[in-house]
């Protein structure tokens, strides 16, 4: 009788003796406006740790490819027509279409804006609530309001869970599988799964996912 153990640690160094190390790809970010006032070293620090698109080079067949999308000097208009479901500018479309895709968007307003939203501080209390209810509208759908400080330090990069993130791994283990804190694993197509693993992920109640270049299959 074959003993699985013995195959997987057999599967698993041929594997290990064939990989080549290569370096982690920076996730995607399209950036949208022009960082004109971002302090220079910021936006170094950017450069760093994403791939950064610009809006007037990108097009709309490659939104599946974005892992963020940032909004600069994002003005009352698209906040309300991005609440309200309005696209007739550009901004206003892209800002749609992520939000129908689940594209992570993050909004950075403008400096008046966001003294009025962000830091609470106006005159008409009254105005600027109905502002904010158009704001939470678009939190609940997913967006962020941030500073550019606070997506630095938030949204330097992509978090996967650490087995979600096994899809980069070459092989899947049964003790993936255990360690892993989600009912759905996720994987990329070339990831070999043991058969250890498959046995682990029914006894536990799990799926296994298979990702491909161009959307998912279970």
């Amino acid at each position: 009788m074959i003993d699985r153990k013995i195959v997987e640690q057999i599967v698993h160094e041929v594997i290990k003796q064939l990989s080549v190390p290569v370096s982690k790809p920076k996730p995607n970010l399209l950036l949208v406006g022009e960082p004109v006032y971002i302090e220079p070293t910021l936006l170094e620090k950017m450069k760093d740790h994403w791939n950064i698109l610009k809006a007037e080079s990108f097009t709309g067949k490659e939104l599946h490819m974005l892992d963020q999308v940032l909004f600069l000097h994002v003005t009352q208009d698209l906040l309300v027509k991005g609440a309200l479901g309005f696209f007739d500018t550009e901004d206003s479309k892209l800002l749609s279409r992520c939000m129908m895709e689940s594209i992570p968007v993050s909004l950075i307003p403008t400096a008046f804006l966001q003294e009025q939203l962000l830091e609470k501080n106006s005159k008409n209390k009254a105005y600027v609530q109905h502002l904010l209810g158009h704001k939470e509208n678009l939190e609940k759908f997913g967006v962020k309001f941030e500073t550019f400080e606070s997506f630095m330090s938030n949204g330097t990069e992509v978090k996967l869970d650490p087995v979600s993130n096994s899809r980069k791994k070459k092989l899947l283990t049964q003790r993936d599988v255990e360690e892993s804190k989600e009912d759905q694993i996720v994987i990329e197509k070339s990831t070999i799964i043991t058969p250890l693993a498959r046995d682990a992920a029914r006894a536990m109640g799990k799926s296994i996912m298979v990702i491909e270049s161009k959307g998912a299959k279970a």
